[in-house]
């Protein structure tokens, strides 16, 4: 009988000693690959000076001020005379619209900045345009911007909306920036907080190159709950923007942008110069929504402080607070920006006023920079 005992015990023990050797080099593996995620994401605080890639920082040709029109006028455009030359760039290192409200739903959208310059920079001549981008002879005026990028980072955000004389509802946000190369994506997603698991309202994608007049949108698309997705086509060949929900076809401006290219092109817009966002300074970009094309008028207000999670020794954070006001004839809503310096130039809040007083507010509660070998 014990040797009966011992004859069956023994393979068993065989088996798990196999087993348990490859569920340890399973766990291993796993436990690897974990460190080596966390450990190309950091966590960005007001502490310590975020980290950017080597990025190319595009010089827009020099324009007239821009004024805005008179109401009973639409906006008028004017020619510019582009240069022959290569466009100049410059290799550093160092240093709506993003809260749109969706009707009788918590969707929201988002949009995007512009990002940085360093002190120290070698000027190098070359072509920047890719292959199947063409670089536009002549075009409408656009404002005169240096522009740097920042490294691909996740920010994650809390998200509120609320209608007049209702609670609001609340929900969270990720807004995740990526570029290589000459090439970058964003990625916008907005969901509503249930019990144990949030409900995916809203994602808005955008992706393109970073070219010759910043962030060079090539497609837009939006996804949400309540309705069919959209689709909005830059096409730079014959400088036109078209619609997936419409048959509109509008012409494209000299650094256009979409609801979610904009965030990021404002955040280079600080990144290259804080000059360029000076209190008082107004500049117009043409951004496509929807289903259509308009100028944006923004206005710098200035330096603000905010409540904010991202110090959580003070509570508090210095930004830079970008204003877009009504505007009859083209939108009726206000979109607020605020843009933080001391973490690279990334927005940290976001915020949709409409005309009937209903208010989205997007906050970002953490900012993870990514390590990678970007361009």
């Amino acid at each position: 009988m014990r040797m009966h005992q011992d004859s069956f015990q023994l393979p068993f023990k065989r088996h798990f000693a196999k087993l348990s050797t490859w569920l340890f080099v399973l766990a291993t593996i796993l436990l690897h690959i974990m460190l080596l995620e966390s450990a190309s994401w950091k966590v960005l605080s007001p502490s310590q000076s975020p980290e950017f890639t080597p990025t190319v920082t595009v010089h827009l040709r020099p324009d007239a001020e821009i004024v805005e029109p008179a109401q009973s006028e639409p906006p008028s455009e004017k020619p510019i005379v582009h240069s022959k030359r290569k466009p100049t760039i410059t290799t550093k290192s160092g240093a709506d619209t993003l809260a749109k409200q969706v009707e009788n739903s918590p969707e929201l959208i988002e949009k995007e900045p512009e990002i940085q310059e360093a002190s120290h920079s070698s000027v190098v001549e070359m072509p920047v345009t890719p292959e199947d981008l063409a670089i536009p002879s002549d075009a409408a005026a656009t404002p005169t911007f240096s522009l740097s990028f920042p490294k691909s980072a996740e920010l994650q955000m809390e998200v509120s909306h609320t209608k007049v004389n209702a609670s609001p509802t609340t929900g969270v946000g990720v807004l995740l920036w990526e570029r290589f190369n000459e090439k970058y994506k964003i990625s916008i997603e907005v969901g509503m907080n249930l019990l144990i698991t949030t409900l995916n309202l809203l994602t808005i994608t955008s992706e393109g190159y970073t070219d010759i007049y910043g962030l060079m949108p090539v497609l837009s698309q939006d996804i949400r709950k309540t309705r069919a997705a959209t689709a909005i086509h830059f096409n730079h060949q014959d400088k036109t923007i078209s619609f997936s929900s419409s048959n509109k076809k509008v012409g494209m401006e000299n650094g256009a942008q979409d609801a979610a290219s904009i965030l990021m092109q404002l955040a280079a817009i600080g990144a290259a110069d804080a000059s360029q966002l000076a209190a008082g300074k107004e500049f117009s970009i043409q951004v496509a929504e929807g289903r259509d094309a308009t100028p944006f008028l923004f206005r710098v207000i200035g330096e603000e402080e905010i409540d904010s999670k991202l110090d959580t020794d003070t509570g508090k954070l210095m930004t830079v607070h970008i204003t877009r006001p009504p505007k009859p004839g083209f939108y009726n809503s206000q979109l607020d920006i605020w843009l933080a310096p001391t973490l690279g130039w990334y927005p940290v809040q976001i915020r949709n006023t409409e005309s009937n007083g209903t208010v989205t507010n997007q906050v970002v509660t953490m900012i993870k920079q990514k390590f990678s070998n970007e361009n």
